[in-house]
């Protein structure tokens, strides 16, 4: 990579089911190595997707979910 540039990433489609006989799909983006530790994320960290004025942002989540 050329100093400063972060990269290209790509949006990845992927079978993840079938219901009701209709394929379901999930979406996948590889983020690099080096804007994962920029950020300080930790792997398994859980993150909130948030659409803000059409571009997606993720945060840091604050506290997981209580189970009962």
């Amino acid at each position: 990579m050329v100093k400063g540039e972060k990269g290209i990433v790509k949006l990845q489609k992927r079978f993840a089911y079938t219901y009701n006989d209709k394929d379901h799909f999930k979406y996948v983006v590889t983020i690099p190595e080096e804007i994962v530790n920029e950020l300080g994320w930790k792997e398994k960290q859980e993150l909130e997707p948030k659409v803000e004025d059409h571009k997606l942002v993720f945060k840091e989540r604050s506290q997981a979910p209580k189970r009962h």
